[in-house]
């Protein structure tokens, strides 16, 4: 089953920001998820259309499963 992992962010303007992440592994806990938005708010990582990553909004996984038919 395939995962990925989106992190909502507020940005500098107040807008949102979004990155996923694919393929992160089973068994994720909150405190690993908020420790790495940490980390890329506090390196400043990445810079979007609406500025610098400010804080953590949401985050969640999403889980894909699919079925060969044919």
């Amino acid at each position: 089953m395939a995962r990925s992992l989106t992190l909502t962010f507020v940005t500098s303007n107040g807008s949102k920001a979004t990155l996923t992440i694919q393929g992160v592994k089973d068994g994720l806990t909150k405190e690993q998820v908020k420790a790495l938005m940490d980390v890329i708010i506090a390196n400043n990582i990445f810079l979007t259309k609406n500025g610098s990553l400010l804080s953590p909004s949401k985050a969640k996984v999403t889980e894909k499963s699919s079925r060969d038919m044919i």
